[in-house]
């Protein structure tokens, strides 16, 4: 999915429309000041696979109403259409193809974005801009200096934020991070990461006609709108609407995919996801396809200024810390331990029925605290794997302030398109 690219009068509205609107003020004291039962009216941009699931979770949330729609692929906008409409027994859903229109809807609280990586900051920022709050993908950014301005567009408009990264929220992750902190292991002296590898590509047409449909989008599929800040590029038939995330113009394959998962995992366990690597070297190799380039079998490493060692890789799934009293390894729906007993060292306070991720955003937009994946956790965990991929690219160690978010005395490789930005 993607979005209709600004005419003049939407930048006016982005600029002007929000303040004359009272949209910030008014989500705010909603969130702050409002009765519990008031309900959140919430968007959705991006309708196809993470973006539809995402939207069905927030369906099923009491006091939660989804009132529009956006997509520039008609096809999956009119799909989440029916699924509304269905859910409330009405036609009330609207759509829209310009994710401008839909945060200009009259009375809307929250949005949820699910779009390819390349538009996540150019809505993040719009919407925040528009006083909304945001549920996000993952990864953060396509490109690490827009994360920054996603993280700073946020701050300054006072805007909850929870990222998708929903291992936050589930128990055999929050379980381990409470294990971390509980001194389980003593001293940690490894931390791996399994951040899978290869590509899981669907194939929407049959090989044969790839060539005569090169050029030639979809009616159903505005392609110069979903395209966005990634600029002008030739539509390919496989690329939309899941083989994107294969192509570095629009990706990161699964280095940055996992990254917000795994890795950010890690992060969290160990109160990192406030700073990033000091350095950061690896290897990779790119897939060999003719049309997708992302790393398909990489490893890297990241060192911290606590002296800490991340080994990231894609041979394996999941986190693993081992320490002076053994080893504890994560993965979704596993939780080992060289030894089981210590599985048992939670704290006593150690809440075992958090809310879903879903539910934990919209009880923060009703609070105004703070998600489970905060936006400058979000966007840590993203950095290191646009660090990663550019130190790869480069075949060299990469050096890095992560406080200053710059790169140390190497002015060619600050200059990586993965660490910059692409706003449109």
């Amino acid at each position: 999915m993607s979005v209709r690219p600004l005419d003049s009068s939407r930048r006016r509205f982005l600029k002007t429309g929000a303040a004359a609107l009272g949209l910030a003020p008014m989500a705010f004291l909603r969130g702050q000041e409002g009765s519990p039962n008031d309900e959140i009216a919430l968007g959705v941009i991006g309708c196809g696979g993470m973006g539809r699931n995402n939207m069905i979770n927030f369906l099923g949330i009491e006091g939660v109403r989804v009132v529009a729609v956006c997509d520039v692929d008609a096809r999956a906008a009119q799909i989440a259409k029916a699924r509304v409409d269905q859910h409330y027994g009405n036609q009330d859903c609207k759509i829209h193809a310009d994710y401008t229109d839909l945060i200009a809807t009259p009375g809307l609280d929250v949005v949820c974005t699910a779009t390819p990586d390349h538009w996540h900051a150019r809505i993040a920022i719009d919407a925040a801009n528009a006083g909304l709050d945001i549920y996000g993908e993952k990864p953060f950014t396509w490109g690490l200096r827009e994360g920054r301005m996603v993280v700073d567009a946020l701050e300054k408009n006072r805007r909850v934020w929870q990222t998708g990264s929903w291992q936050r929220s589930k128990g055999e992750f929050r379980r381990f991070k409470a294990l971390i902190e509980n001194d389980t292991l003593g001293k940690i002296s490894r931390i791996e990461c399994g951040t899978l590898g290869g590509m899981d590509i669907q194939q929407h047409v049959e090989p044969g006609e790839v060539d005569g449909l090169l050029g030639k989008p979809p009616k159903e599929l505005d392609w110069s709108a979903w395209c966005g800040p990634a600029g002008e590029f030739e539509y390919h038939p496989l690329i939309h609407p899941w083989n994107w995330r294969w192509h570095l113009t629009f990706g990161g394959g699964k280095l940055l995919d996992w990254v917000g998962h795994h890795v950010d995992i890690a992060m969290w366990s160990l109160g990192l996801d406030r700073t990033g690597p000091t350095e950061v070297s690896g290897t990779g190799k790119p897939a060999d396809h003719p049309f997708f380039n992302c790393l398909v079998d990489y490893e890297y490493t990241g060192e911290f200024a606590d002296g800490h060692r991340f080994e990231v890789n894609s041979r394996f799934g999941g986190t693993k810390f081992t320490g002076e009293n053994g080893w504890i390894h994560v993965n979704r729906g596993s939780l080992k331990a060289s030894d089981r007993e210590m599985l048992r060292n939670l704290p006593e306070d150690f809440d075992t029925k958090p809310p879903s991720h879903w539910q934990d955003f919209i009880n923060c937009v009703r609070s105004r605290k703070q998600p489970q994946s905060d936006p400058e956790g979000a966007h840590r965990a993203a950095s290191f794997g646009q660090l990663a991929i550019a130190a790869i690219d480069a075949g060299r160690p990469l050096k890095w302030d992560p406080e200053a978010e710059k790169v140390l005395g190497d002015d060619e490789l600050a200059k990586h398109p993965r660490l910059g930005a692409r706003l449109g």
